[in-house]
């Protein structure tokens, strides 16, 4: 660079000179970009043939979902203002076509299922975190990780080690409501349930008690770098500087300061699982040895970093996501009388004071607690945005083209309050839908993707659903549940990757008598 400032100064070009020449080259680059990208995110092409906000140059439409409450909030007013298909330009993501049919559903995770997955542009915004796990990465990465996964949640192991480890964690929940129903002090259930499910998947995927329902009082410090971890990514999303801004601000360096205490925690973990393995004849079966002891079609094992990756991925799927469906869960039944009243008759006539748990068995019989459970996560999806990155130019269904390197994603939260997916009564809460339709207790995964849908179905469907019952049933069996006065309702949420409510959910407990 010296070389090149004296060779200008030779020429009587001065370092004034050289600024102007830059600012003038710097403003004419700018200008051209406003002229090639008018109402759009630089790097998209234009396209009329679908509807959607106007954008400003360069930037696209990223100002406008920034002054919206939330990035979910901004698609449901879009969908209301232009309809169940439309398009936004933002930087780095480019264009994404926003669409609530069954059909496309079904087109992206499905039918042409290898065209459409994640992009590397989700796996860097979410790389410090989740790595090269389950949730960020295609083709066979991905395949061999849910193969393994898989295991876990077949046949013998789901009846012994799942089982098991839910009853033992549903019983510390009891324990807990116990004082809360003695004392009259209220208890925050959102923050109970994710305690439960943390425990729950620690148990029975690595074998480790992290220690959240015996010490109720206090947060351990893993659980809230990783909570903030996540947070702090998720706003990757709508910052296209990213990269910059957190190199000086304060939320990169607690980021960078969570996720270094992440990496220490995870990989001390995996380190003493390891020597356990070592020092077992007969290793226990769980998550973690199974990926520990697998070799993969190349012939290697896991290594450290992998392995790393591959824990974080399965807590953020096996602790967030049900506990956070059991809050609005909690939510609804308590505010819903015609819904409680049968959920109580179905408890007390499969549970007794003689056997107050449910066994593996008749835990199945549990149908009018289970589809409260869909009937949740038809109205708070746990995932409520998703969608796919198009590898190739392809068609939807609806005659939509969509060009490579475009995206199609479609809101949950919006379909589960559509009249024409859902009928007349979309937007009541009413889990009988689940018991009389035609699907019953198997709804049909396009239009009722809480569960994601195709190839990609979430392994732990059959987990979460026994996991939510079983505990909902051994807690209306021996307590009843009410809102504390004078909160928010419905419950506001908080913008992350899943749908946590942004309050605390404070309930009073006390015991309840035999209806």
């Amino acid at each position: 660079m010296s070389s090149i400032i004296q060779i200008l100064q030779k020429l009587m070009i001065t370092k004034f000179d050289i600024f102007i020449i830059f600012i003038l080259s710097f403003v004419s680059y700018v200008i051209y970009l406003v002229i090639k990208y008018p109402n759009r995110a630089v790097g998209t092409i234009s396209r009329t043939d679908i509807v959607g906000p106007k954008g400003v140059p360069i930037f696209g439409n990223l100002f406008l979902i920034l002054n919206t409450k939330n990035y979910f909030q901004f698609e449901e007013d879009m969908i209301n203002k232009y309809g169940p298909l439309f398009a936004f330009t933002i930087p780095r993501r480019g264009r994404v076509i926003v669409s609530n049919d069954p059909q496309t559903i079904e087109h992206i995770l499905k039918t042409e299922f290898d065209n459409y997955g994640k992009s590397e542009t989700f796996h860097e915004l979410m790389y410090e975190l989740l790595g090269d796990g389950i949730f960020t990465v295609n083709g066979h990465k991905w395949k061999f990780q849910r193969r393994i996964t898989s295991q876990l949640f077949q046949g013998k192991n789901f009846r012994s080690l799942i089982y098991e480890s839910i009853i033992k964690e549903s019983k510390a929940v009891l324990d807990i409501l116990k004082k809360h129903a003695d004392s009259g002090k209220p208890i925050d259930l959102q923050d109970l349930f994710h305690r439960f499910t943390m425990d729950t998947f620690g148990d029975m995927s690595f074998g480790v008690d992290f220690g959240c329902l015996t010490n109720p009082e206090k947060k351990s410090q893993f659980v809230t770098s990783f909570d903030y971890a996540q947070s702090a990514l998720t706003k990757r999303f709508q910052n296209p500087l990213w990269r910059i801004t957190e190199k000086f601000s304060e939320r990169g360096r607690q980021l960078r300061k969570a996720c270094n205490y992440i990496d220490n925690y995870v990989n001390n973990m995996i380190n003493n699982h390891k020597s356990k393995l070592e020092d077992e004849k007969k290793n226990t079966t769980n998550l973690l040895t199974l990926f520990i002891n697998s070799i993969d079609d190349d012939g290697k094992k896991f290594n450290d970093k992998e392995l790393r990756d591959v824990v974080l991925n399965l807590i953020l799927a096996g602790r967030d996501t049900t506990a956070q469906t059991l809050s609005w869960m909690m939510y609804l039944i308590m505010t819903n009388q015609s819904v409680e009243d049968p959920l109580l008759q179905e408890i007390d006539s499969i549970l007794s004071a003689e056997m107050p748990i449910p066994s593996y068995d008749n835990s199945k019989l549990l149908k009018y607690i289970t589809a409260t459970f869909y009937e949740t996560l038809r109205l708070y999806p746990i995932v409520p945005v998703n969608g796919k990155y198009c590898f190739k130019d392809n068609v939807l269904p609806n005659n939509t083209p969509v060009f490579a390197g475009e995206y199609v994603e479609y809101n949950l939260l919006v379909m589960g309050k559509d009249e024409k997916i859902w009928g007349e009564d979309a937007k009541q809460f009413n889990p009988k839908r689940f018991l009389n339709s035609e699907d019953g207790l198997r709804p049909n995964q396009f239009k009722f993707a809480s569960f994601h849908a195709g190839p990609r179905t979430c392994l732990g469907q059959q987990f979460a659903t026994l996991e939510a019952t079983i505990l909902v049933a051994m807690m209306f069996k021996e307590f009843k549940f009410k809102l504390v006065p004078g909160q928010k309702s419905p419950p506001e949420f908080r913008e992350a990757l899943t749908l946590p409510m942004k309050d605390p959910l404070m309930t009073e407990v006390s015991y309840r008598t035999k209806i």
